[in-house]
């Protein structure tokens, strides 16, 4: 289970064309020994990932960025090519890297995980910074699917999130967490919200087959409220909206 995000990320990172490479990070003063990755592609950037136990949140803006930085400007020799072309770090590395943190909530924590990993991504120096926070679902979905589409993982990332159903069953689902499809919907969308080079391929279609399927997928009710919202303008939509809040904290 240990090493089923970092697999998870090579398969991805290869997928996309990019060259990858890897070297053991340590850090003694926190506990930490895992696996240190940098993708690139020539004439783009460059992504650095890690998975990280919850517990170095605090230190990420400081101590281990600024030693990620040094590292990853003086080590490269030392770094095993696991996919495609060498890595070459160029003069304007900090200002195209952007930094991947994947970090498991723990059940019992007692500290505000999203509220630090906002922090971290606010954080202007060094790299730019994407902190994916796997909850123990997460890691119930990535276990139970991630065998099966091991040899194409970006394709099935795709197909689920291109799905109509699915995605009308999670924007329903009052916890985004009701069915297995939703919790599966659930991770690929903080995928494609964490990781900056994971594209979404979009069918064409004319708007007469947009509208089609997305009348067939929705109720007459959802159809209904569908209508009544795209009436909605300026004069009314605060009105709208303020009352959608009110209906979520009465819950």
């Amino acid at each position: 289970m240990d090493n089923l995000f970092d697999e998870l990320m090579e398969s991805i990172f290869i997928e996309s064309g990019l060259s990858l490479a890897k070297i053991e990070y340590i850090e003694e003063s926190f506990g930490i020994s895992t696996s240190l990755y940098i993708a690139h592609k020539p004439n783009s950037d460059y992504f650095i990932y890690l998975h990280l136990p919850e517990k170095s949140l605090p230190y990420i803006s400081n101590n281990i960025q600024i030693k990620l930085s040094y590292l990853l400007k003086n080590d490269m020799a030392s770094m095993e090519l696991v996919s495609g072309e060498p890595i070459a770090i160029s003069p304007s590395f900090e200002k195209n890297a952007t930094l991947i943190i994947f970090t498991n909530q723990e059940e019992t924590s007692s500290i505000n995980v999203n509220k630090q990993a906002i922090a971290i991504e606010e954080d202007p120096y060094f790299f730019k910074k994407q902190v994916l926070v796997a909850s123990p679902k997460d890691l119930d979905v990535v276990s139970s699917n991630f065998e099966e589409y091991r040899e194409n993982y970006t394709s099935y990332l795709q197909r689920l999130i291109s799905d109509p159903q699915i995605f009308i069953e999670f924007m329903s689902s009052s916890n985004h967490r009701s069915t297995n499809q939703v919790s599966e919907y659930s991770f690929a969308a903080k995928l494609y919200e964490k990781l900056p080079f994971l594209a979404l391929v979009v069918e064409n279609s004319t708007s007469e087959d947009l509208q089609k399927n997305i009348d067939d997928a929705l109720s007459e009710s959802q159809r209904e409220e569908c209508e009544a919202l795209l009436k909605l303008n300026e004069d009314n939509l605060s009105d709208w909206l303020a009352e959608i809040v009110k209906e979520e904290n009465d819950d």
